[in-house]
């Protein structure tokens, strides 16, 4: 029985122990706080594949959507899936693109350049009119006026990201293969250009076959403890998003308007978000947003949806990705050191059931996904 450590209890680690275990892998899971609760937990968590600009990149998150569909499938309830679908929309008087992601106000595609662009490449839209989206899906939102375009992305939706997390570790420790160790790694051991265990802060120390690096943030600095040629071409991005509690439900779908994004996230729970404040937050900012962005997106999203001008604001946190700046996962194995391998990325919760099926495949037969042929860590390293 092979023995894997994954580095990293987020979303992707989770979904990778789930797989390891039930390919019969022993597993052991380091998570240095609870799991799920740190960027898993403070993502907007939109399953799309809106915000991909190129087609290599768009297929990788579309089939990582079809891949929760046919993972969702395999339990008798998946309480972490909600497909919504989503509704997005330009704005009239600026031309900005919408809500596309890393779009700002007046720049970049169009919100419909960007529609007919996915429509092509066979991405289900359902266009309609502000009027008509009022008439019989959301009631609440205030558009730029009666004939605003709007379109329906009828595949997307949202994830909750914890509750994703904990039925995945759940699920693999009924396995009877699954330890979870709460610390921080303090190192990985390689001897002859293999691993051999990992060096935990606490003093432990675990044996393994395998170290998959899933660290999220933290993946450049698990990656160092390597001793190979440093992680580069890495970009950061933070989010500002802010929980609302609701009297009732008044968003049905993931909404992507031109001033701010809003979700359901869970029963009178909504979660907001703007591209426009985002773009103002400093350079891999984490806490203490400051009062004025609090405001500027909460003021958006008021504008967007009236009614949440009443909710009580619950949490304002600020998250932060790190993932390869050219948009594609870090995913596989790093040639340099056997039994070292990676799987942090963009859009993590889009290609989080995808990654840890085709990774744990890999790791037990060898085989590469054809997906991956861009995804290699070896990209990411330059001759020290």
């Amino acid at each position: 029985m092979k023995t894997v450590g994954v580095v990293g209890a987020g979303v992707i680690g989770a979904c990778l122990a789930f797989s390891l275990a039930q390919r019969g892998m022993r597993v052991h899971c380091v998570e240095r706080a609870q799991p799920g609760g740190l960027t898993t937990d403070v993502s907007f968590a939109r399953l799309s594949a809106f915000q991909q600009p190129t087609y290599a990149r768009f297929e990788l998150s579309h089939t990582g959507m079809i891949e929760h569909l046919r993972f969702a499938g395999q339990f008798d309830s998946a309480p972490w899936w909600h497909p919504t679908g989503s509704l997005a929309w330009g704005d009239d008087e600026d031309g900005g693109e919408g809500g596309g992601e890393g779009g700002g106000e007046g720049g970049g595609a169009s919100f419909a350049d960007v529609a007919h662009r996915l429509s092509s490449w066979g991405y289900r839209t359902v266009w309609s009119d502000a009027a008509r989206v009022n008439r019989e899906r959301e009631p609440g939102i205030a558009f730029p006026h009666a004939r605003t375009p709007a379109v329906l992305f009828p595949d997307e939706g949202w994830i909750d990201g914890p509750k994703l997390v904990s039925e995945m570790l759940s699920a693999a420790e009924d396995t009877g293969r699954l330890t979870l160790w709460n610390g921080a790694v303090d190192g990985i051991e390689v001897h002859d250009g293999e691993v051999r265990a990992l060096r935990l802060e606490s003093g432990d120390r675990i044996e393994v076959d395998a170290v998959v690096n899933a660290a999220g943030p933290g993946a450049p600095t698990v990656a160092a403890t390597l001793g190979t040629a440093p992680l580069e071409g890495v970009a950061t991005r933070s989010s500002l998003v802010i929980d609302l509690l609701t009297d009732g439900d008044p968003v049905r779908h993931v909404l992507r308007g031109a001033q701010a994004h809003a979700r359901s996230a869970g029963p009178g729970r909504v979660r907001v978000r703007s591209d426009q404040v985002d773009a103002r937050l400093p350079d891999a900012m984490r806490s203490d947003p400051g009062d004025e962005l609090v405001k500027d997106l909460l003021e958006r999203a008021y504008r967007t949806v009236p009614a949440l001008e009443s909710a009580t604001v619950d949490r304002v946190r600020i998250g932060t990705a790190v993932f390869p700046a050219d948009g594609f996962p870090s995913i596989g194995g790093l040639s340099a050191v056997s039994g070292y391998y990676e799987a942090f990325a963009n859009s993590g919760i889009t290609l989080a059931p995808f990654i840890g099926r085709t990774l744990a495949t890999h790791i037990a037969t060898g085989e590469i996904h054809p997906m991956w042929a861009r995804c290699s860590p070896d990209r990411l390293r330059t001759a020290s």
